[in-house]
């Protein structure tokens, strides 16, 4: 048995506190746990309402429910309340800019995408991995939240991977290296089909070089997220669609973000529509390009320039189809 006063962790905390003092320091802990993204929608007197969510779970195989959260003071409140059913359309990893529309306040949001209708009219959203038809069981109280249970009365499945959300950012599943390295005997050449696709390669070279340059970003007090906001302040001002468009981060880790960089004095706010960047925010914006080329130079000595060349062929090539 292990004696837990003697373990030491292997990371200093980067925030802790008491939720109450600070609520955005508690949502950013909250990200540390990655969720699926669904869209929930529904028809109330004959009008369509839709939103994106990362609160649905599953509660129970017999009998089958799901549950979801809804802010109380959220517009569409009142539709989900009263509605006798709803659809959770749980996102593909290609529908990002679908889980922008329907989380952010856009006009005729089901103009902007495809859809059909359900068994009681409500949109099941084309690309979906998959479909929940739901009837509503039961509202409980949670806080500023309601948590709405519904009855799966039909569910339909598709192939595709799903759209996930960690750490205030859109993300998409792969296979965890390690069973890359389980997978084969180190006396025994790597077989057909368990050497991980190219794509994947890249997902995994992509993730292991960021939690290495992590360190120059703490070193100048940046994180990855207002690394990714700083550089595209630096090309030009713009608001927080083009942000989210830009980025791939969620609305509420940019408004934070956001709120970190203007009180930091790296960010000027015209009335929060219009945001840009400060002589402080370009200089800091420069540090931080100057410190990834010379971690790129770092990580790239021993490797010849041939392999380079085509390496960058490549991803040139990539970027055109």
């Amino acid at each position: 048995m292990y004696d837990t006063a003697s373990i030491q962790p292997a990371f200093q905390p980067i925030e802790q506190g008491n939720p109450a003092d600070d609520g955005r320091a508690f949502r950013r802990c909250l990200g540390q746990y990655a969720t699926g993204v669904a869209v929930i929608t529904v028809k109330h007197d004959d009008k369509l309402a839709g939103m994106a969510v990362n609160s649905f779970s599953a509660v129970s195989l017999d009998p089958p429910l799901v549950l979801w959260s809804i802010r109380r003071e959220s517009a569409s409140a009142k539709a989900y309340l009263e509605a006798s059913h709803f659809v959770v359309n749980v996102l593909s990893a290609d529908q990002v800019e679908t889980s922008q529309v329907f989380g952010a306040p856009h006009p005729d949001r089901f103009s902007q995408v495809a859809w059909t209708p359900g068994r009681h009219g409500i949109p099941l959203l084309d690309g979906a991995v998959a479909h929940l038809e739901c009837r509503l069981e039961t509202v409980y109280e949670g806080g500023d939240h309601l948590i709405l249970v519904g009855h799966v009365d039909r569910y339909v499945r598709f192939e595709g991977e799903p759209l996930l959300f960690a750490q205030g950012q859109y993300a998409v599943t792969q296979n965890h290296p390690r069973l890359t390295v389980a997978a084969a005997s180190p006396s025994e050449p790597i077989a057909e089909g368990k050497v991980p696709t190219f794509l994947k390669l890249l997902s995994i070279t992509n993730q292991h070089m960021s939690a290495l340059f992590q360190e120059h970003r703490q070193a100048l007090c940046v994180t990855a997220a207002s690394t990714r906001i700083l550089n595209r302040l630096f090309e030009s001002p713009c608001g927080i669609d083009e942000l989210e468009r830009s980025t791939y981060l969620g609305r509420d880790t940019i408004e934070d973000v956001l709120g970190d960089l203007v009180a930091q004095g790296h960010v000027l706010s015209d009335k929060g529509t219009l945001f840009e960047l400060t002589a402080k925010g370009r200089r800091t914006s420069e540090a931080v390009a100057k410190r990834s080329a010379e971690f790129t130079i770092e990580k790239l000595r021993g490797i010849s320039e041939s392999d380079i060349a085509a390496a960058k062929r490549v991803l040139l090539e990539l970027q055109k189809r």
